[in-house]
């Protein structure tokens, strides 16, 4: 018997291993985190342990937008599989998961150079992801920035990890013990072990098997393999999982994108790095990008070539009400190279605008002026808060009619508080037969870097004098 047992899980596998696997389709548009969810034996979906991951992941990821997606595969159930002849069902739900997660990533990764990854699975799911992980190259592997594994049957003692929960790391999973039917190859992760956590309860009968205890041919050992299945089952029901969600969100990349100035008073522009655009076989792809208080139709769209493909500006709203919002960068396929058209999203990252105060304004005497005329300009709001120490304001003074480039510019050093001292403008004999327009606006003190974040004041007209 134990002869055709292995027989038929080797076959199983082999049959798996040759044929091509389906390749799933994942969430329509890229985003910035996609999390992959492996539902243990019997169940659908993610599961209900995977489930929880997710969504105390989801709850920690502040300012990150996390899509969740369930691996579809056959989940296949322990009953009957794992009794003769159903092994080798088991085995082909396994080997089939394993193939259908490789292929899905690879296309993934493909797709969305800028997605961040998490990976979460349950018992047989875990072990689905397990093997997946000792088997696939840095191309996909440096996306990923968590591996959850709750109750995996190819836990192995000593592996590269962070060893959770009551068995410790001495726990040994089932399919560790018998091989020669699951298949395992008894390798540690290795390096992307520092980005794994591993979640098993003594006496867990999956991931903590022992096979002297859970001995079917004695009565203690038909009582302990229920003890067993009852503790492998019970993870949905204390805080673990919340914990291992957290501990995931943790993980997740710092610099997956960068917003510099991401608060200021009303109508501040943040300057966004960091995120990248898919694509497209033909077209053209957009960035829309939409601030605090912005409706969908006032989104503001920058071509993605060589100009744009480093940042993005986003603007909050002149009018907006002080709070939090959330800001959003997208990438779209279009027909035009610079106007939108369809609108289908391609990729979507989200972060947060803080709105401190209502709209900074000027402060400019005299209200009416004639050319030659000396204009003081003085801040009525200020430059508002600011990440890095230095920035400056430029004023600006147009023509009311002619309009285009400023007749006269200054730049002021702006002090730590964000505020700056009166600037003084002489009006050129040649303008000003309409008025003019005088503007300001804050930035970074020194280009060299990659802000091009601005507060922006209203601007004021003087009337002809």
């Amino acid at each position: 018997m134990k002869r055709i047992l292995i027989a038929l899980a080797i076959v199983a596998a082999s049959a798996a291993a040759l044929s091509t696997p389906a390749r799933a389709a994942g969430p329509a548009q890229c985003g910035d985190v996609l999390f992959v969810g492996a539902a243990g034996s019997g169940e659908s979906g993610m599961g209900a342990e995977v489930t929880a991951v997710y969504s105390a992941l989801k709850a920690n990821a502040k300012g990150r937008t996390v899509t969740a997606y369930a691996l579809p595969y056959r989940a296949a159930p322990v009953l009957p599989t794992m009794i003769y002849p159903g092994v080798g069902a088991f085995m082909e739900s396994l080997i089939g998961g394993e193939g259908t997660l490789n292929t899905f990533l690879f296309d993934r990764a493909r797709q969305c150079p800028g997605e961040r990854l998490v990976l979460a699975g349950f018992s047989q799911g875990a072990m689905v992801i397990h093997r997946s992980m000792q088997i696939l190259g840095s191309l996909v592997t440096d996306r990923i920035d968590g591996i959850v594994l709750i109750g995996d049957g190819d836990r192995l003692p000593g592996d590269d990890g962070q060893m959770l929960g009551s068995a410790g790391s001495r726990a040994k999973g089932v399919g560790q013990w018998y091989p020669q039917f699951s298949l395992a190859n008894g390798q540690k992760l290795g390096a992307i072990g520092g980005r794994v956590f591993s979640l098993c309860n003594a006496l867990d009968i999956v991931c903590d098997h022992q096979p002297a205890l859970y001995n079917p041919a004695s009565t203690l050992g038909r009582v302990m393999i229920g003890i067993g299945t009852a503790v492998h089952l019970s993870y949905r029901l204390g805080p673990q999982l919340a914990d291992l969600g957290a501990k995931a969100a943790a993980k997740l990349r710092k610099d997956a994108l960068v917003a510099y100035r991401p608060s200021g008073r009303a109508g501040f522009v943040s300057y966004v790095t960091g995120f990248t655009c898919p694509v497209v076989s033909s077209g053209y792809v957009l960035v829309v990008t939409r601030g605090a208080g912005q409706g969908p139709s006032e989104g503001f769209t920058d071509p993605y070539n060589g100009l744009f493909s480093n940042g993005a500006r986003v603007a909050s709203a002149e009018n907006v009400a002080p709070g939090t919002y959330p800001a959003t960068v997208s990438c779209e396929a279009s027909t035009d190279p610079n106007v939108r058209t369809g609108g289908r999203s391609l990729a979507t990252y989200t972060f947060t605008q803080t709105v401190t105060t209502t709209k900074p304004l000027l402060g400019v005497n005299p209200a009416a002026a004639r050319p030659g005329q000396t204009l003081t300009v003085t801040d009525g709001g200020g430059c508002g808060a600011y990440p890095t120490p230095a920035q400056s304001v430029s004023v600006a003074v147009h023509d009311a009619i002619r309009g285009g480039k400023p007749i006269v510019e200054v730049n002021a050093p702006v002090n730590p508080a964000g505020r700056w001292d009166a600037v003084r403008l002489t009006l050129p004999a040649e303008y000003g037969v309409g008025g003019w327009h005088v503007s300001a606006s804050c930035g970074a003190a020194s280009g060299d870097g990659p802000d091009q974040s601005y507060q922006p004041y209203p601007s004021v007209t003087v009337a002809a004098g």
